[in-house]
C-alpha cells in the first residue's frame, strides 16, 4: 500500500482550502502521468471490474499542483498517492458546481451505489449490458462527480504499480457505495485487498512502503531542511519542523486529544548552513 491519503472533499474539518477546479467533462478521462501509470490503470481497472462509465469521471495526475487545483486541498508533502472523490452539487439555479460543503446525512457511511455499477454478478448478460449502457449514457450527459487520483512521479516501478492498484481499490469502494478509511496503513483491510489484487506478499508491500516513504522524506529534506526541533516535556519525543508552529500543539504520543499538560516546547533552532 503506497498511499497515505484518501479523501472526500466534503470533509472540511481541517486544512485551508480553495474552490476546486476539476477537469472539464469534455476532457475526461484525463491521464496526466507516465505511460507506466496508464498501463497499470488499464490493467487494474479491468481486474477490479470497474464500470466503463466511471472512466468518464476519472482524472489522474503525477503533478501535485494539478491535484491541488482539482481538489482545492494541498497534499501532505509525504503523500505517495491519493484518491479523492469530488462531488458536484446542483445550485439553486440548476447549474452544477463543485463544492466543499456537501452535507453528510445520518451516521452511516454507506453511500448510494453510483450509476453503472453491477452489484449482483449473477445478473444476466443482457441486464448487465443494459445497465452499463445506461451508466455510460448518464456519464456522457453529466459526469457530475469526479474520481481524482494522484501518483507520485518519483516512485519505483513496483511502487507505481501498487499505488495505482491501491487508489483504484479506493475508487472501487466508492463506486460500490462503501468507502473505507485506513485504520493502520499496511495492516488494514484495504492492505489485504491490495496484496490480493496485486499478488504481492503483504510483507513485501510494507517494506516497499517504508522504502518509498524514506526516499520521499530524503527528497523533501534536501529541498526543505528542518529548522526547528520541538519536544514534549513529559516523554521527550521530538517533533522536527520546517516552520514554527503557529499555535500551541500538544504531544500526540502522550494524549491523542489536545492536552495542555503535554504542550510542546521549542528545544532548538537548527543552524542553517
Amino acid at each position: 500500500m503506497l498511499s497515505n491519503s484518501t479523501r472526500d472533499v466534503r470533509d472540511t474539518s481541517s486544512h485551508p482550502f480553495r474552490v476546486p477546479e476539476p477537469p472539464a467533462p469534455d476532457s475526461l478521462p484525463l491521464i496526466n502521468a507516465s505511460a507506466e501509470v496508464a498501463v497499470w490503470l488499464e490493467h487494474y481497472w479491468d481486474k477490479l471490474r470497474l464500470p466503463a462509465s466511471e472512466a468518464l469521471r476519472l482524472a489522474v495526475t503525477d503533478d501535485r499542483r494539478d491535484f491541488h487545483r482539482w481538489t482545492g486541498r494541498r497534499l501532505n508533502p509525504l503523500a505517495l498517492g491519493c484518491y479523492c472523490y469530488l462531488p458536484t452539487l446542483r445550485s439553486s439555479d440548476g447549474s452544477s458546481s463543485a463544492t466543499l460543503t456537501a452535507p453528510t446525512t445520518g451516521t452511516s457511511r454507506r453511500q448510494l451505489t453510483l450509476p453503472g455499477f453491477c452489484e449482483n454478478p449473477a445478473n444476466s448478460i443482457d441486464e448487465t449490458a443494459g445497465r452499463a449502457v445506461r451508466g455510460l449514457e448518464t456519464a456522457l450527459a453529466d459526469p457530475g462527480y469526479r474520481h481524482l487520483i494522484f501518483v507520485d512521479p518519483e516512485l519505483l516501478p513496483l511502487g507505481i504499480e501498487v499505488t495505482v492498484a491501491h487508489e483504484l481499490i479506493h475508487l472501487s469502494d466508492r463506486v460500490q457505495g462503501n468507502p473505507r478509511k485506513h485504520r493502520c496503513h499496511g495492516y488494514d483491510s484495504i492492505s489485504v485487498d491490495e496484496a490480493a489484487i496485486t499478488g504481492h506478499d503483504p510483507e513485501v508491500l510494507r517494506a516497499l512502503l517504508r522504502e518509498e516513504t524514506a526516499r520521499r522524506e530524503a527528497t523533501l529534506r534536501n529541498a526543505r531542511p528542518y529548522r526547528y526541533i520541538y519536544a514534549c516535556p513529559q516523554c521527550g519525543k521530538e517533533y522536527p519542523r520546517v516552520r514554527r508552529y503557529s499555535r500551541p500543539v500538544s504531544c500526540g504520543h502522550c494524549d491523542r486529544a489536545y492536552n495542555a499538560a503535554f504542550l510542546l516546547k521549542l528545544r532548538e533552532a537548527v543552524p542553517q548552513s
